[in-house]
């Protein structure tokens, strides 16, 4: 029989937690390999929360109390501390793209078809898109840009704060943003969002935490999170789940037919322009 999995029910109740319930839950995903040596009062002492908030927090996460939902975290520390090990141990190339194409498999079976969609169409349909992130994130914004200008989508993109913000103010109506955050907890990129909800846009995010404060934010989520063990978030500074979540929604973008008809018309107005120059 399979083992209840402690982080999966924290995100699966996350946003149903109080806010000091949520502070405790920040904590424990964290720091879980701490968590699972703490006592009921070790664990209110490091995240600033009472005792009863902890016993609170772990019944409506689905537990009894805290000791079971100490061990069921203590049981899948474990299994994620002998999976890192096996994966060390083949940490040749073979198994480096091995374990990359485990992730894209993750993540088609657990993004929403739908949600995917309704993003394609967000996308063809805008006047304009604004996308935005943060720090290392950004290559990821300029790419989509740059792939949305091939096909005809006229787009802003920015990694800073103070620009971003200004095409956002400016937006128009039929504008959209599209946020890319991993942590979904991004400051900046939370402001440029909490502006544009104010403007009335629509709002699409790439995360690796629907359960976000980005996720709760935003009208339509793209989950990309590819390994759902979230023992090494806080170490791991790779956005290829991002990317490759991006790049699916831009490919899907590329095959719609009223995009295509597009690029086909751009493509036969440039050949034209060619020819006249030559002439």
């Amino acid at each position: 029989m399979e083992s209840v999995s402690a982080i999966k029910k924290i995100q699966a109740e996350y946003n149903k937690l109080s806010c000091t319930e949520k502070r405790l839950a920040d904590y424990v995903l964290k720091n879980s390999r701490k968590v699972i040596e703490f006592t009921v009062k070790d664990l209110a002492e490091a995240s600033n929360v009472s005792e009863a908030t902890v016993v609170r927090m772990c019944q409506h996460t689905g537990f009894k109390g805290y000791w079971a939902f100490r061990m069921a975290l203590a049981k899948e520390v474990d299994r994620y501390q002998k999976d890192t090990e096996s994966m060390e141990a083949e940490n040749d190339l073979h198994g480096i793209f091995k374990k990359y194409s485990a992730n894209m498999i993750s993540i088609a079976d657990n993004i929403d078809l739908e949600t995917v969609n309704k993003c394609v169409e967000l996308l063809r349909d805008c006047d304009q898109v604004h996308l935005i992130a943060s720090g290392n994130t950004t290559p990821i914004i300029e790419h989509m840009g740059f792939r949305l200008g091939r096909l005809g989508i006229r787009n802003t993109f920015n990694g800073v704060a103070d620009y971003y913000m200004n095409q956002i103010n400016l937006a128009g109506e039929n504008d959209i943003l599209f946020a890319v955050s991993q942590s979904g907890s991004t400051k900046s990129v939370l402001d440029g969002v909490a502006l544009a909800r104010q403007k009335g846009l629509k709002v699409i995010a790439i995360t690796a935490y629907k359960n976000s404060k980005l996720g709760e934010l935003a009208d339509y989520v793209l989950e990309s999170k590819g390994d759902f063990s979230r023992f090494d978030f806080y170490k791991s500074y790779s956005h290829l789940c991002e990317m490759a979540v991006a790049e699916a929604v831009l490919d899907l973008l590329a095959v719609d037919e009223k995009i295509k008809a597009v690029v086909q018309e751009k493509s036969t107005d440039t050949l034209e322009i060619f020819t006249d120059m030559k002439l």
